[in-house]
Order: C-alpha cells, then structure tokens, then sequence
C-alpha cells in the first residue's frame, strides 16, 4: 500500500505533462491557415521553388538551437562541419506559394539560432535539419510528424525534444548519451536495442548511458523506437 501514494504522484506528473504536450500539439499542427506576411529572407546559393527548399548557414562554434515544426516528418542529424542545412521537400504544394514562404523564422545572432517552419499538415513535407556536431544545447519541438533523431551522430551536451503527436524514431547506443529521459503521455516505448525493454500506455523511463551530455524526449500522444547507431550517415 506504500507504494500507491508514489505511484498515483508519478501518474499525475504524466498526466499534467501529456496535457502540457498536447495543448503545444494542438497549438502548432492547426497553424493558422494564412501564412505571416513576412519570412526568412534568402541568401545567396539558397534553393525555394514550389516543392523545395534548401537552406545553408554558417555556424559558429557553441551555437544553441532552437526549432519549432508545425507539422512535417523530421529528420534531425548532425552536418560534417560548422554549417547549418535546412531541406524541405513538399509533396503537395501549394500553388500560390513557394517552399520559402513556410520559412518563417531563421534568425542566427550571439550564437544563437531560431529556426521555424510554418509547415501544414496537407503539405505533407519531409524536412532535414543538420546542425553541427556537438552542439551545446539544442530544443526541437515538433507539433505533429514522425521525427528521426540521430544522437550518436549530434553527440551534444543538452537536447530537449518535444513531439506533440507521432512517432520518434531515436538512433544511439548508450555511448550516445549519460542520461536519457523518455516521457510519454499516451503510447508505448520500445527498446529494440539489444537486452532492451517495452513499456505502454503512460511511460516515464529514465536510462543512463556511458557517454556524455543528456536527452530529454517527450510525446504528447505517440511512440518511441530506440534503435542502434546507423552504420552509414542519415
């Protein structure tokens, strides 16, 4: 009976976060309709036609990410130098608009960089976002879209990520971290990592790992693969 107390706490925590995470999904993957009248300017060697978007900026060392998807599949991996690299890829796009116009956001001052993707969930858009190995400290939220995590490849000292519903597909062996925090509200968790282990409905895993830095990952409503390093870069 000792237990209970501890156990009802711990469900309420989730429960509270589950909400927290759902009302950032709600808000982001029903993006106003109408795009913002301003967004990102390009540069030059910038790539926007009606289905595409490739995006690159230098980066200088100890630069902190923050990214905000509205509603896209993601894939999130480290570039092999100081560059940022943005890519989107529309599967229906819209006629009125080029792939820049969804750039809402790219502003890189005092190493620091904001990155926003007003993206829609009829666009159906895949997107990579490669940021520099090692960096310090990186938060992606993702409002609605499966997102694939290369940890062992980004090897940073701090990454928040948020998924309000869908699926994150993380790639890392426990070299890929020290500690690696797994929430979720409503789902299931699978450690298809060798002597790893499944956990359903609400989930609350705490892993500790033989490598550096901490990984926090939330979903709202969803799952979590935790799958070995890739041999060959994403």
């Amino acid at each position: 009976m000792s237990h209970w107390p501890r156990q009802i706490s711990l469900m309420s925590l989730l429960l509270v976060s589950f909400l927290a995470t759902a009302s950032f999904a709600d808000d982001s993957m029903n993006c106003p309709g109408t795009l913002p009248n301003n967004h990102a300017t390009l540069a030059a060697g910038d790539q926007s036609t009606a289905n595409h978007l490739q995006v690159s900026r230098s980066i200088e060392p100890g630069t902190e990410f923050d990214i905000d998807v509205c509603a896209a599949d993601v894939i999130l991996t480290a570039s092999p130098d100081n560059e940022l690299r943005i890519t989107v890829d529309i599967a229906r796009p819209s006629s009125q608009h080029n792939a820049v116009d969804y750039l809402h956001t790219l502003d890189i001052s005092n190493r620091h960089a904001k990155l926003q993707l007003h993206l829609l969930r009829e666009l159906r858009a895949k997107v990579t976002i490669e940021v520099p190995a090692g960096t310090p400290d990186l938060t992606l939220n993702l409002g609605r879209g499966d997102l694939t995590l290369a940890a062992a490849r980004i090897g940073g000292k701090s990454e928040n990520i948020n998924v309000g519903m869908g699926h994150i597909n993380f790639e890392g062996n426990a070299d890929a971290y020290e500690e690696l925090q797994i929430n979720v509200g409503l789902g299931s968790l699978h450690d298809n990592r060798p002597d790893g282990q499944n956990h359903h409905f609400i989930v609350a895993r705490s892993l500790e790992g033989t490598g550096k830095g901490s990984i926090e990952m939330n979903v709202g409503m969803g799952s979590v693969d935790l799958n070995p390093s890739q041999a060959k870069p994403i």
